[in-house]
């Protein structure tokens, strides 16, 4: 055993990099020293701020310096500016070189509004911005308004939080406003499966939320929303989410779009002792929970590398969504990759059917997991629901209901593998074949295979988007 410390260096103050932290403080202890870089002077709670226009919920924001205090860990006000993998350095804004021995990358990634002309809400940022679109609704100077959720691959929550707390707070004022939810999904909240859709669809009729499935938007061009394959929706406004891109950290490999490919444990490809988890990397689905599940593989994997008695978990997608309606909450929990699907390409392996050890779709008006954070981080949640933000040895996040505990072998279950193989036939199904060839990177990168059924779909999507040109 060495006499000093595993020196581990967490760029990124996000989801991802502080579960990192708490991780690695819970597992190793005195083990590890763990210095955090991030120029991040507060922890926003961040999917709290889609409340905070219709005032049903302030986000709250904690200070940097005293969580990572607390969550035993050291802080750097820097950015990380590139990486030396070899000489295991990395370089912040400020010219200081710092060495490692692990690297965790959890810098996020950059958004941008995918459709010109719509309202982008990114959260505190556009709060502003969606409350002059609320007074001229309710004035009666605007008349319709669209939420549209650019594309499946997305955490497509907070949109479906946009067009319910809108219609109530319209309702509420008297106005008839049309509010409509343009999705491209086939049924609400495709992803969490038959359970979310059984319980939103009565919701969204019973606020007068119009409901337009099975359709991606295009472009706005004056008051038409232009629809993919024709069709157009007139509206006075459109509300949509961003779009992520990768930043491409120099030094590092990334996909087409800048995104970090990674294996199940969060190791970069290529590469040792570098780890990314979160939205920087390229499993094709961003969101806090799973950022948060990334960064506790990421941690395990350290963690026995030390010779610390434990076998560490591959990333093991589970969706934990919490509905904000404006009235009381809908859990949600899903495991996607679970869920029974049609062949859509007659190169489409008929695969059995899977055991299931848990229940792949559940919605319910109390939670499905403990504590009932927006973030179901197993580390995060639980530090966070405290008064004041302290390390917990205990009360980890758990589920509740027809969850099991217990892990999954890897060879039974490659779910990150699946998910992302389902993210790629959605973009496909809609023509995006640059999408749909990242999401196979990016599985191809979880498992270092795939299966020869997409190896043959990637040479159709290699000739479709070829052909697009």
């Amino acid at each position: 055993m060495s006499a000093h410390p595993h020196h581990v260096v967490i760029a990124g103050g996000g989801v991802a990099g502080m579960e990192a932290m708490l991780a690695l403080n819970e597992l190793a202890g005195h083990r590890v020293q763990v210095t955090l870089v991030s120029r991040r002077r507060q922890f926003l709670y961040r999917p709290v701020t889609v409340a905070e226009a219709f005032d049903h919920g302030q986000a709250r924001a904690y200070a940097m310096g005293e969580m990572v205090h607390d969550a035993g860990g050291g802080l750097l006000w820097d950015k990380v500016e590139r990486v030396e993998p070899e000489s295991h350095k990395l370089l912040t804004a400020a010219g200081e070189w710092i060495g490692y021995d692990s690297l965790i990358v959890a810098t996020g990634a950059l958004t941008r509004n995918p459709l010109p002309g719509a309202l982008c809400f990114r959260g505190r940022p556009d709060v502003g911005a969606l409350r002059k679109l609320l007074d001229l609704l309710a004035a009666g100077t605007a008349h319709s308004v669209a939420f549209t959720l650019p594309s499946e691959r997305m955490w497509a929550l907070p949109i479906y939080e946009l067009a319910l707390l809108t219609a109530g707070y319209l309702r509420e004022r008297g106005s008839d406003a049309a509010v409509w939810l343009v999705t491209p999904e086939e049924a609400p909240l495709e992803l969490f499966g038959p359970a979310a859709a059984r319980a939103l669809e009565p919701m969204l009729a019973a606020r007068g939320v119009q409901l337009r499935t099975s359709t991606r938007a295009a472009l706005v061009r004056d008051r038409a929303l232009v629809m993919m394959g024709g069709g157009e929706l007139y509206v006075d406004s459109v509300v949509t989410l961003p779009q992520l891109e990768g930043p491409s950290m120099p030094g590092l490999p990334c996909d087409r779009h800048g995104f970090i490919p990674v294996d199940g444990h969060g190791r970069v490809r290529g590469l040792q002792d570098v780890f990314a988890v979160g939205d920087v990397t390229s499993f094709p689905l961003k969101q806090g929970g799973l950022a948060a599940q990334q960064a506790d593989a990421a941690a395990e994997t350290i963690a026995a590398s030390l010779d610390i008695p434990i076998v560490p978990r591959a990333f093991t997608p589970v969706l934990r969504g919490l509905l904000i309606t404006g009235g009381a909450p809908l859990y949600l929990r899903a495991e996607p990759q679970r869920l029974p699907r049609e062949s859509s390409v007659a190169i489409e392996a008929h695969r059995a059917p899977r055991l299931r050890a848990r229940e792949a779709s559940a919605a319910a008006g109390q939670p499905l997991w403990w504590p009932p954070a927006k973030v179901a981080g197993r580390y995060l949640g639980p530090f966070l629901a405290t008064a004041r933000p302290q390390p917990l040895s205990s009360d980890l996040l758990e589920d509740r209901v027809a969850v099991s505990d217990a892990p999954i072998p890897e060879s039974e279950f490659q779910d990150a593998l699946e998910l992302a193989l389902l993210l790629a036939d959605c973009d496909a199904r809609w023509g995006d074949y640059a999408a749909a060839l990242s999401a196979l990177d990016a599985a191809e990168a979880l498992q270092g295979s795939l299966p020869p059924e997409y190896e043959a779909k990637r040479r159709q999507w290699q000739h479709g988007q070829l052909a697009s040109v």
